[in-house]
């Protein structure tokens, strides 16, 4: 299939290059660390406000059953609770707060953001310190003008509880920086392993704020079934020699994505890095910064001076759809992409992909292992 010409927001390795500088002097860089007790964390919150009533289980996904399962079954093993913050002020009051842990936030603002129109938000956990620093993700967020927030310390790392813990740091941060505007800008989030705690369940509740999450070789891949973040677009990255993906097996777990597809029609893509571990490397991160990329120029008004900013709603007939890589063959795959009308292929359970370009790109990258130079 013949790729459209890329837009401008689509960077070439030579556009990067003519922003080869990643400190300047007028770069500003922010550091905090603050103590916060372990009942922020999203594992004490399962332990102690989480469903109690789940019954033993046989270790076989419900999704690849495609049976129904119980209630209890279906909330305690997806994390999709339903608690608010009285309730788990309630519980805390009842256990106590638990230890006191250091949490460390970062801020990175390019010299080029007079105003910063997004934020790509990171949990530190496992490859976010990576990210956070990479050179081509700062070369990115100069010509877009965003600017990189990340934490790392457990009551925080895996995911937490409430959201607004985030808030109230990002408006910390704000008036640190003297940017006002990072209170209320678009959020990009990424997490990697059991980050995928905070990267896939936030959009769930605080969707109207992210344009798009990345959930980089889940450690529990059950952590991503969340229906109400399904509008928001997502992309799941495995490895395919990953030990947590093939616990109960790659197709069980490779089904709880296309579940979401299918039940909840969720603007999702998932892609299986060949031959790789549970760790992403040099070949994964193009993929992951495409996928920002033009998610990005798809959801957030390019006319917006200063946020709030309203974001662009996406229509599923719009995108592409790839067909899935398939566990029984394994490795590099040539997949199909075609706009969504002309897919011939399962539509319910496809790889739901932006544009034509992402498409090329996501093909490209199940076939090769890594995006053309």
């Amino acid at each position: 299939m013949m790729r459209r010409p890329n837009s401008l927001l689509v960077l070439s390795s030579a556009f990067l290059a003519a922003f080869a500088p990643l400190t300047r002097a007028a770069d500003l860089e922010l550091t905090e660390t603050l103590q916060l007790p372990e009942c922020h964390s999203l594992g004490w919150v399962r332990a102690n406000a989480g469903v109690k009533n789940q019954q033993a289980w046989d270790g076989i996904l419900d999704e690849v059953k495609w049976g129904t399962p119980s209630a209890g079954q279906a909330i305690e093993r997806h994390w999709d609770w339903k608690l608010d913050d009285e309730q788990w002020s309630k519980v805390v009051k009842e256990k106590g707060e638990g230890k006191k842990e250091d949490v460390k936030f970062d801020l990175w603002l390019p010299e080029e953001a007079d105003v910063v129109k997004g934020l790509v938000v990171i949990s530190g956990h496992g490859s976010g310190e990576t990210l956070f620093k990479h050179a081509d993700m700062r070369r990115i967020a100069r010509v877009l003008k965003l600017g990189l927030f990340k934490f790392i310390g457990n009551p925080m790392q895996r995911g937490f509880w409430p959201r607004r813990l985030l808030d109230e740091r990002l408006q910390a941060f704000a008036t640190k920086s003297q940017h006002e505007e990072l209170a209320q800008v678009p959020l990009f989030l990424y997490g990697h392993s059991n980050g995928t705690g905070f990267s896939a369940i936030y959009p769930a509740t605080e969707g109207t704020r992210v344009w798009a999450w990345v959930s980089m070789r889940p450690g529990t891949t059950y952590q991503v079934y969340q229906p109400l973040a399904a509008q928001v677009p997502g992309l799941i990255i495995f490895g395919e020699d990953d030990p947590f993906l093939a616990r109960p097996s790659k197709a069980e777990n490779l089904a709880i994505v296309e579940a979401m597809r299918q039940k909840h029609h969720a603007l999702w893509n998932y892609a299986v890095e060949p031959k790789t571990g549970h760790g992403p490397g040099e070949k994964t991160w193009p993929l992951v910064f495409s996928f920002l990329r033009h998610s990005f120029a798809t959801r957030v008004p390019t006319e917006a001076a200063q946020p709030p900013v309203s974001l662009s709603a996406l229509k599923a007939q719009d995108g592409y759809l790839g067909q899935n890589w398939d566990p029984a063959k394994g490795g590099y795959q040539t997949l199909p992409i075609a706009p969504t009308a002309d897919f011939t292929g399962d539509k319910s359970t496809a790889s739901w992909l932006l544009n034509a370009d992402y498409a090329a790109d996501w093909q490209t990258f199940q076939r090769d292992g890594q995006l053309a130079e």
